[in-house]
């Protein structure tokens, strides 16, 4: 079979309308955000709020009317999201949850390790003490039990109790109930998830877990090239003979397909029942304001050579190493990444405040530009449930 082959702008367009960032996909309210969800399996999560967290930032962009309470209820009330670990910590589908049982063991074993590194090995030996004091008081953080002190060099928990948290968290035994800003609440899995849910059986074998775990991360972007990167890093995926040898199983059984694109020595893979976002139509272009960590950004190398636009997460760089800024968001109009900016963090009741905006070299700024942008951001602003500038005009010269 004569692999397919496509254009850089057939790829971008295909990119765009699979994540919903032209509107094609009409993906709305609370049943948007689940049905983007189906659609690419996981988000990463990230605690850092300037513009809201890196969740809600993806959401906007792609789910008409989106608000952060629609996450927060769809997660910890209505029990349809869980947060996972995934590619990195993530929020995933809840029904996905037994799934994950084997990239829970293997983050148990992670967590062993750094405790051992940071001396708190001791956590383990308190496990019953936690546990005991969950199923007596139920939904419990940090603050709430006090265990153990640990010696600290600056960096890990400061209770051995916090520790313990966190590995019976990683490894499944219990779940977020809540989240008061960066604070997690906990509780067992088995009184947050439904029953049903967490009856379900895991894989088979070891093969059949793996495959399904590559088909459902290259869904997670769109499509994705065998090479060392953003996209593939977890437990698992980032070994990449492993990885080679379940995209050619996959490839064989017809559930991905393999591809070119004009210009590049590497294939690309998609799941082969996303081949028709290859055929959507183009709407009106669309000016869409993407998060840090989007999932289309997942691979950074990989959006550089389709887009042409070279993306780097400043914000944990020194101040004099940062090429633009410490919060800085990517711009994309239509098919193509035009811009990026730094935004003043947002305060309740001010205007939303640009402090820096690039555009890419060689944009035109025509008047139908610079009016999408306008309106985009004025939408950014509505999203965040502050006030928007009259214009921002003069951001954007």
């Amino acid at each position: 079979m004569i692999p397919l082959k496509i254009s850089k702008e057939a790829a971008k367009h295909f990119l765009v309308s699979y994540h919903n960032l032209n509107g094609t996909q009409g993906f709305s309210g609370s049943e948007g955000v689940l049905q983007y969800f189906g659609r690419v399996k996981s988000i990463q999560y990230d605690p850092l709020n300037v513009v809201g967290r890196n969740p809600d930032l993806v959401l906007q962009s792609k789910v008409e009317g989106y608000k952060p309470s629609m996450l927060h209820a769809l997660l910890y009330e209505k029990k349809a999201l869980v947060d996972g670990f995934d590619k990195e910590m993530c929020i995933y589908l809840a029904e996905e949850f037994p799934f994950f049982s084997r990239v829970r063991a293997a983050a148990g074993e992670r967590v062993k390790l750094t405790l051992t590194y940071r001396n708190q090995l001791e956590a383990l030996n308190i496990l019953g003490e936690v546990r005991d004091h969950i199923c007596r008081n139920g939904k419990t953080g940090t603050k709430d039990i006090s265990i153990g002190k640990v010696e600290l060099s600056g960096w890990g928990h400061s209770k051995l109790s916090s520790a313990a948290l966190d590995y019976l968290y990683n490894i499944g035994e219990l779940c977020v109930v809540e989240k008061r800003g960066t604070q997690k609440y906990f509780d067992f899995t088995e009184r947050v998830l439904p029953s049903k849910i967490l009856e379900r059986n895991d894989f088979d074998s070891q093969e059949d877990f793996i495959d399904w775990y590559v088909k459902r991360r290259i869904r997670s972007v769109g499509f994705l090239w065998n090479r060392r990167g953003g996209a593939w890093q977890g437990h698992y995926l980032s070994d990449t003979e492993t990885r080679t040898k379940s995209l050619q199983r996959l490839c064989d059984k017809g559930e991905i397909t393999l591809f070119h694109i004009e210009g590049m020595d590497f294939p690309f893979y998609m799941a082969t029942e996303d081949q028709s976002f290859l055929e959507t139509r183009s709407p009106k272009k669309q000016v869409k304001i993407l998060a840090p960590l989007d999932n289309v950004l997942w691979d950074r190398d990989m959006v550089t050579k389709i887009f042409d636009f070279e993306y780097s997460w400043e914000v944990y760089l020194p101040v004099h190493k940062r090429k633009y800024g410490y919060y800085v968001l990517p711009v994309l109009n239509g098919n193509d990444l035009v811009a990026r900016f730094e935004p003043v963090k947002a305060t309740k009741g001010e205007p939303l405040t640009i402090k820096n905006w690039w555009w890419e070299p060689g944009v035109k700024k025509t008047e139908a530009l610079l009016e999408r942008t306008d309106q985009a951001l004025k939408a950014f602003a509505g999203y965040l449930s502050v006030p928007s500038q009259k214009t921002y005009r003069d951001f954007l010269k």
